[in-house]
C-alpha cells in the first residue's frame, strides 16, 4: 500500500479507502481553518507532520501500519492508523471541528454500498456486486457526525448505492488555553464481508498499543546488521534500506514473499526474490528462506527457474525463454543464504533443485560451450536478463549478463557439493564453471577494446554496446584483474555518472536517451551503482564510497522536484533532470545497498564459503565498522581503523588479509556517546577491552564516552585520529568510564582505547 498524505490502493489485496488528509474547521463560524505551511519528519515505521492552523492551533498529525513481529504463518491484522493531536497554544478557547474524508470506491466497481456503525464509529463500504471485499474507516472516539456522500452539500441515504461516495467523520472539540486533544482514526478490510471487517474491529489494538509494537519491531530490526561508516549518508542508507524492506514484506496465500511493484502488482519475479535475500539474510533471514525455497520447489520440468508467479494463486509464468537470469541467480541466492545462516538442513534440502537448475543451464549451450537464449520476440519475450521491459527489444542469443551469472552458479554448486560431501559432482560443476569461464573469456571479450561484449546476436553477430551491463563480468568472477580494472574505470567515466548515480548507458552512446526504454537505455536505475559499489570496492574503493552516497542521497535532495520520498528507495530517474519516472518504492533495491554495503564497505567476504574480512577502505576513511550481524547462527561485531596501519578488531575467528585481535563479546550496548554524529564500538575479553568512538560529521567535535558493567581501574593506551599517534594511558577508573570521559575526534577521524583491567 501507498502511504503518503492520501492512503489508496489499486488492488484487491491493498487499502482501498482513499483517506485524506484531515480537514479542520471552526465549529462556530464554519470557517474553514487554513493550514500553514508546516513540515514533515520522516521516521522508518511512520510519519509525521507539523503545522499550524490560521486559529493558533497547533496539529501534529502521525500515520503508519501496524507492524508486529511477524509470525511463521501468522501477521497482525491489516490496519492503517491516522493520528491527530490538537493543541491550544493561545490565549482563548478554540472550538474546532475535525473532519476526515475516504474514497469509499478506490478503484473498484462504480456500485458502492455504504453503511454506519454506530457502536464501532464505522463507515462501511462494499460492493453489491462482490460483497466480500469490505472497507472500514473508524474514529477513536465517538463521532459529532457522519455522511457518505457524492459531494459535501447533498447527503446519500447510508445503504443506497452510489457511482463514487465519499465517506465523512465528523468529532469536534473545544479547547481551552493551553489543552491539548488526541484522537486517531483507523482504515483497515476484510475479504470476508461487512460482518468480519467489523468484527476485526474488535480485535485491532489502540493505536497507541499498535504504535508501540511496531515501533518495538522496527528497532529490533534496525539494530540487526548496523553498518558504521565515516559518511553518514552511508549509514543512513543502511537504515533505510533495511526499513523499506520490511514495509514490502507480505504473507500471501502461498507464503511470505513481496510483489515486484507495491499497489500495481501481484506478481513475484525471481531476479528480485535472488537479489532481495542477499539483503535480507542479514536481517530477516527466515523471511529470505521463505521466499527462496518457493522458487526452488516450483522449478519447471526441466529445471528453469519461473520468471514469476502470482502471489494469490502460484500460477507462473516465463516468457516462453529456453534460459534466463531467474535460474542462476535463485541458486546465487540458495548458496549466499546458507553461507550466512550456516543451515545444514536449508542446504540438503535446496540441494537437489540448485543442481537440477544447474543441470538445465549446461543443456542449453551450443557448440561452442555458450549458453544460449533463443528467444526471437521482444521486451519480455526477447530479453533474457534483467532489462527485460523496453519496448521492441531484443537482448538473446549469448548475453554477458546472463553468462556470468551462469558461470558463478555452476561454480557456486560446485561449493554446494563439496560442502555435503559430494566431491565428484562437485568436481565436475567446477569443471564445467571453468570452461565455460573459458568460453566466455574466448568469445565474448573484445580483443579490440578489451571490453566484453554486449551480447552475440542469433546470427552470430557481436555487439560491442557499452553499457552498466559490463559490471556483471567483474561483480560475479568471469574477468581477470587486469580486465576487471579496466572495466571500473571505464565505468568511471563521467559519461555515465550523475549526482544521483550510474545511467545504464553513457551519454555519449547513440542509443541514449534520459528516459528510453523505461530508463534501461539511459536514464538512472539506482540499483545499478549499488552493483557498482560491491564490485568496485576491490579496485577503487572511493568511487564505491561515492556510489553508496549517492545512490541514496538523491532521494532526499529536493524530493518535490525530484519526485521522492526522503529515505525511500525509488525505481529509476531520469538521465538529465534525476526526477523519478518509475515506482516510488522499488523492493529490490534496498537489498541490494545493505548487501553492498556489508560485503562491499564493511570488507565481509563470502565468495569462498568461509567468512574473510577483506577491509576495503577508501583513502579518505580512517575507519569502518559492523555490529550485530547475523551470520551462521551468531551476532558479530568487528572494525577496522588506521593506526596507522590497518587493524581488525572483532569478536569472531576470521581469516583476514591484515592484522586482527580477537575478543570474546560485544560491549557496545554498554557504552554511552554523546551527540547524533559519533557512533561507538565495544569488545570485551576478560580483562581486556576495546572501546572505538568514530565522527560521522566532516567537523572537529567533542563527544563522551561512558561504559557501565566495569569494575576497578584500567591501564593502557590510546590511539586518537586526530594526533595519529598512541598514548600511554596510565590509570582510568571505572567511575570516571562509567561518568563519561571526554574524546575528542576530528572529521570523520576516530578514537581506539585499548585497556587492560589492573588486578
Amino acid at each position: 500500500m501507498r502511504l503518503h498524505r492520501k492512503i489508496h490502493g489499486s488492488r484487491r489485496e491493498n487499502l482501498l479507502e482513499r483517506l485524506r488528509e484531515n480537514t479542520d474547521w471552526d465549529e462556530r463560524t464554519g470557517i474553514p481553518l487554513t493550514a500553514l505551511p508546516g513540515r514533515f519528519r520522516f521516521h522508518p515505521s511512520h510519519q509525521e507532520h507539523f503545522y499550524q492552523l490560521s486559529n493558533g492551533a497547533e496539529v501534529r498529525e502521525d500515520i503508519f501500519v501496524q507492524r508486529g513481529s511477524p509470525r511463521a504463518t501468522n501477521v497482525d491484522p491489516p490496519a492503517v492508523y491516522f493520528t491527530i493531536e490538537l493543541s491550544n497554544t493561545t490565549d482563548t478557547t478554540l472550538h474546532i471541528a475535525t473532519y476526515v474524508f475516504a474514497q469509499l470506491r478506490g478503484d473498484m466497481g462504480h456500485d458502492v454500498v455504504s453503511t454506519f456503525d454506530k457502536r464501532r464509529n464505522a463507515i462501511v463500504a462494499w460492493n453489491q456486486s462482490d460483497p466480500s471485499f469490505a472497507r472500514l474507516i473508524t474514529y477513536s472516539v465517538p463521532v459529532t457526525s457522519w455522511e457518505t456522500t457524492m459531494n459535501h452539500g447533498k447527503a446519500i441515504a447510508s445503504t443506497s448505492p452510489a457511482t463514487d461516495p465519499l465517506g465523512v467523520l465528523h468529532v469536534s472539540h473545544a479547547l481551552r488555553p493551553g489543552a491539548r486533544a488526541s484522537f486517531s482514526c483507523t482504515v483497515t478490510f476484510s475479504l470476508e464481508g461487512e460482518k468480519a471487517a467489523l468484527g476485526l474491529v474488535r480485535t485491532l489494538p489502540s493505536a497507541a498499543d499498535a504504535f508501540r509494537a511496531t515501533q518495538s519491531y522496527y528497532t529490533d530490526v534496525l539494530n540487526r546488521s548496523v553498518v558504521l561508516t565515516p559518511d553518514s549518508q552511508i549509514n543512513a542508507g543502511v537504515i533505510w534500506a533495511k526499513a523499506n524492506m520490511l514495509r514490502t514484506m507480505l504473507l500471501a496465500p502461498t507464503g511470505w514473499s513481496f510483489v515486484n511493484d507495491p499497489a500495481r502488482s501481484n506478481n513475484s519475479v525471481g531476479r528480485d526474490t535472488a537479489w532481495f535475500a542477499f539483503g535480507a539474510d542479514y536481517i530477516v533471514p527466515e523471511f529470505a528462506e521463505a521466499s527462496l525455497l518457493w522458487y526452488a520447489e516450483h522449478l519447471e520440468r526441466k529445471g528453469m527457474v519461473v520468471e514469476y508467479y502470482d502471489v494469490r494463486t502460484g500460477k507462473t509464468a516465463d516468457y516462453k525463454l529456453n534460459i534466463n537470469d531467474n535460474t542462476p541467480l535463485l541458486i546465487l541466492a540458495l548458496w549466499h543464504h546458507y553461507n550466512t545462516t550456516g543451515d545444514r538442513t536449508f542446504l540438503k534440502r535446496i540441494y537437489a533443485a540448485a543442481r537440477k537448475a544447474a543441470n538445465y543451464i549446461l543443456s542449453q549451450r551450443n557448440d561452442q560451450g555458450l549458453v544460449w537464449c533463443t528467444a526471437d520476440g521482444v521486451s519480455d519475450w526477447g530479453i533474457c536478463g534483467w532489462r527485460n521491459v523496453i519496448d521492441g527489444y531484443r537482448l538473446s542469443g549469448t548475453t554477458t549478463e546472463v553468462h556470468s551469472e551462469c558461470y558463478a552458479a555452476l561454480l557456486t554448486v560446485s561449493h554446494m557439493a563439496r560442502e555435503l560431501g559430494r566431491h565428484k559432482e562437485s568436481a565436475t560443476f567446477k569443471s564445467h564453471a571453468e570452461a565455460l569461464r573459458s568460453a566466455i573469456n574466448e568469445h565474448l571479450l573484445d580483443p579490440t577494446t578489451g571490453l566484453y561484449y554486449l551480447n552475440i546476436e542469433s546470427n552470430g553477430t557481436p555487439r560491442g554496446d557499452v553499457t552498466a551491463d559490463l559490471i556483471f563480468p567483474v561483480m560475479l568472477g568471469v574477468a581477470d584483474a587486469t580486465t576487471s580494472a579496466a572495466i571500473i574505470a571505464r565505468l568511471s567515466f563521467s559519461e555515465f555518472w550523475t549526482e544521483a548515480g550510474l545511467r545504464t548507458v553513457p551519454r555519449n552512446s547513440t542509443d541514449y536517451g534520459p528516459t528510453h526504454g523505461y530508463g534501461l537505455l539511459g536514464g538512472v536505475w539506482v540499483g545499478v551503482a549499488f552493483w557498482y559499489a560491491f564490485a568496485a570496492a576491490r579496485f577503487n574503493s572511493e568511487n564505491m564510497a561515492t556510489a553508496l552516497a549517492r545512490g541514496f542521497e538523491h532521494y532526499a535532495r529536493d524530493p518535490r522536484k525530484n519526485n521522492t520520498v526522503p529515505g525511500q528507495f525509488s525505481e529509476w530517474l531520469h538521465g538529465e533532470t534525476l526526477t523519478n519516472q518509475g515506482m516510488m518504492l522499488s523492493p529490490w533495491f534496498p537489498p541490494r545497498y545493505l548487501w553492498a554495503a556489508i560485503e562491499g564497505a564493511a570488507g565481509l567476504d563470502l565468495s569462498a564459503g568461509t567468512p574473510t574480512i577483506n577491509p576495503r577502505l577508501p583513502p579518505q576513511w580512517k575507519w569502518v565498522g559492523i555490529r550485530n550481524v547475523l551470520l551462521a547462527g551468531k551476532r558479530l561485531t568487528w572494525f577496522v581503523v588506521r593506526v596507522p596501519d590497518l587493524q581488525l578488531y572483532t569478536d569472531a575467528q576470521f581469516r583476514c588479509s591484515d592484522t586482527s585481535q580477537v575478543f570474546d563479546e560485544d560491549v557496545s550496548s554498554a557504552m554511552s556517546i554523546e551527540g547524533d554524529d559519533a557512533v561507538a564500538i565495544g569488545l570485551r575479553q576478560d580483562t581486556s577491552i576495546a572501546l572505538f568512538v568514530g565522527n560521522t560529521s566532516s567537523r572537529t567535535l567533542t563527544t563522551a564516552m561512558g561504559l557501565t558493567g566495569i569494575r576497578g581501574s584500567f591501564a593502557g593506551r590510546q590511539f586518537n585520529s586526530l594526533r595519529g599517534e598512541w598514548t600511554e594511558i596510565s590509570a582510568l577508573s571505572a567511575g570516571a568510564l562509567q561518568h563519561g570521559i571526554p574524546v575528542e575526534l576530528e572529521g570523520q577521524g576516530f578514537c581506539l582505547f585499548e585497556l587492560s583491567q589492573d588486578v
